[in-house]
């Protein structure tokens, strides 16, 4: 893996800004944070068929805990039948370190009540950041990270998987706010943070070899 670029860590700096001031904003009960909200709610909760809601559903239910501590398991399982250990330690601690322990620290301390709309699906404990949003960046993130040292040789399937996994991360965060669970501002800073700490256990564990 090569040295993490400069525009690399200039998107992780707006990222962190971008997390900070919503915590900021969310802490601080601030205006504007509430019309963002509303405004995207209205976007994107717009009434839908059926059998397109229960999509929705499967989408978001595809984060939850169970599914993402199995997927997780698997895959460090295959990077370390290929002798990335490294890059099974990076998948590890992203999703069970820093999505678990970390984003749940967070949310105990700012303790953001969930919104107060219809839910599709059952939420429990506090609404920021989104945990599933942190999680679909920290997981597949770390996956876009390590896939180019994989598929070196195979670079048009490289970028068709980077898209797709792109896609897979930006649909969880916008399904939570879908089901009712979730504020635009959750998803958006669960995104944000969890870039941050993609970025900087990258860093952390490439200091002194490149591979992942």
């Amino acid at each position: 893996m090569p040295t993490i670029s400069k525009r690399r860590w200039q998107l992780t700096v707006f990222a962190a800004a971008i997390f900070i001031l919503l915590l900021l904003g969310v802490s601080c009960q601030q205006a504007w944070v509430g019309k963002l909200d509303q405004a995207i709610i209205h976007l994107v909760r717009q009434p839908l068929p059926h059998a397109i809601q229960q999509l929705i559903i499967t989408v978001t239910k595809s984060g939850n805990p169970h599914p993402v501590t199995w997927v997780t398991l698997i895959l460090a399982a295959g990077l370390v039948i290929i002798q990335r250990y490294r890059g099974a330690l990076f998948l590890t601690f992203n999703v069970l370190i820093w999505a678990g322990l970390g984003n749940s620290f967070i949310k105990h301390l700012v303790q953001r009540p969930r919104p107060t709309v219809e839910r599709l699906v059952a939420a429990s404990s506090f609404s920021f950041p989104s945990g599933h949003s942190i999680t679909a960046m920290l997981l597949w993130g770390t996956l876009m990270v390590i896939l180019p040292q994989i598929l070196i040789r195979h670079p048009r399937a490289l970028v068709v998987v980077q898209v797709l996994l792109g896609i897979w991360i930006f649909l969880i965060g916008v399904s939570r706010i879908y089901v009712g669970v979730h504020y635009p501002s959750d998803v958006l800073a669960g995104w944000s943070l969890g870039f941050v700490l993609l970025t900087v256990t990258q860093w952390f564990l490439t200091r002194y070899g490149d591979e992942l």
